[in-house]
């Protein structure tokens, strides 16, 4: 029997949201632009059993496919100061483990950067972070950059809204600084509660300190502004999903931002975007970007590129793109990650790998990073199983949240990705419903 679900009208409300790899001042000159809109939705009624036990799901690891699990958890736990805190916290409900949902990732040489939006009650700590030197396949999240980041609440018990509230995403600089988007809002499942304003605030990633300032969009002018494009909406042709039987109805807007490699004569870069509900991807020039009246009134500077990457379940989230023009995106309505070679040819359905598909490890991949390391680049993805969490349940039984990483090289091997594919031609696409 399948479920479906619409999501629509006045309770779905949109965010601004950070911008992806790669973002910084430099990249874009001297202005920034943030024009990601992500909409929230509402359910109800998600059952959930606290006993926890042994596993007996298969895992696929590196010798089933090309991706390594790094870490997967049944649930999330945390690093409290004392068992005592933890306990503490079960008690008066201030940390409920069935309602933590790993959602974002970032990659750095020795720390994994985890968020965990604040959509309902019982999550105590809305960006993680882990040691990638660590063991255990399944550790527990420390609080960024501290529990006292985390308190929502003064000892008077009114809000504190000089602290994180409920981070959706996140994006590390080239500069070692992670952009951390606060949406301020929680509890969004029964009524959105926007308990302090959204903000952003930008960290160092070594010394765990937040850069103190105004973050604005254009820094030289103190000026910041807002984008609009229809190439930013939803297709509602293909709003519609089917995941493990559940059904439902997405209208989310630009989701994946994913930065191309510099032209070599004008060292300008483009943008490629696309929302979550379509099959198409868009691109425009960061110089375009950069300057307020061009981004706002010459629309035709926005591209629709080539074809839609598919006909069916094509719908795709997290994207990034590495130095050498692979673009990499999350396909999450087939459990797999695929990937484009701008450089082997036009943006054509036939010109789209898939790189590996597991109904089990990449069951919903959310986020998708590029870690450069050397000579080497690593694709990192987080699956959550989103649609479950939303409209099912998740089991105590079976490890529900995964981080995987695979070789950028090993990645694209033996598909159209592959440096110097050959690619062949491409029929007229027909959407299939």
């Amino acid at each position: 029997m399948t479920d479906e679900r619409t999501l629509t009208g006045p309770k779905s409300a949109h965010y601004a949201g950070l911008m992806r790899n790669g973002y910084r001042e430099r990249l874009l000159g001297t202005a920034v632009v943030f024009p990601w809109l992500v909409s929230m939705w509402v359910v109800d009624n998600l059952q959930y059993s606290q006993q926890q036990s042994s596993s007996n799901e298969n895992v696929a690891n590196g010798s089933d496919g090309k991706f390594e699990e790094v870490y997967r958890w049944k649930e999330v736990d945390f690093v409290y100061p004392s068992p005592k805190a933890r306990l503490n916290a079960l008690a008066t409900k201030a940390f409920i483990p069935k309602n933590n949902l790993p959602l974002g990732l970032e990659v750095t040489t020795d720390k994994v950067f985890v968020t965990l939006p604040r959509w309902k009650q019982g999550v105590p700590c809305s960006l993680a972070v882990l040691d990638r030197h660590d063991p255990n396949p399944s550790p527990r999240l420390r609080p960024f950059p501290s529990w006292k980041w985390h308190q929502l609440t003064s000892s008077r018990g009114s809000n504190k809204c000089d602290v994180i509230t409920s981070v959706f995403r996140m994006s590390l600089d080239q500069c070692g600084r992670v952009w951390v988007l606060d949406s301020g809002s929680v509890d969004i499942f029964e009524s959105v509660n926007q308990l302090c304003p959204p903000q952003i605030l930008v960290f160092d990633v070594n010394s765990e300190k937040l850069r103190y300032g105004l973050v604005v969009y254009d820094w030289q002018n103190n000026k910041s502004w807002r984008i609009s494009h229809p190439h930013f909406y939803p297709d509602p042709i293909v709003s519609r999903y089917d995941l493990d039987g559940i059904i439902f109805r997405w209208t989310d807007g630009i989701f994946g931002l994913a930065l191309s490699p510099p032209d070599p004569k004008t060292q300008e870069k483009l943008l490629y975007f696309h929302p979550l509900s379509s099959f198409r991807e868009f691109s425009v020039s960061t110089e375009i970007l950069r300057n307020e009246t061009k981004s706002t009134e010459e629309l035709d500077c926005f591209n629709a590129i080539g074809q839609p990457r598919g006909r069916k379940d094509s719908h795709a989230s997290a994207s990034a793109m590495d130095s050498d023009g692979i673009l990499y995106y999350n396909l999450v309505s087939k459990s797999a990650v695929g990937c484009w070679n701008s450089k082997n040819g036009p943006h054509l359905e036939s010109t789209q790998g898939v790189i590996e598909t597991n109904n089990t490890t990449l069951s919903f991949p959310n986020d998708l990073k590029i870690e450069t390391n050397g000579n080497e680049k690593y694709i990192w993805v987080l699956s959550n199983r989103l649609h479950k969490y939303l409209y099912s349940s998740l089991s105590p039984d079976e490890y529900n949240f995964r981080i995987l990483r695979v070789n950028a090289r090993e990645a694209v091997k033996g598909t159209v990705c592959q440096p110097g594919a050959r690619v062949g031609p491409t029929q007229p696409i027909c959407y299939e419903f």
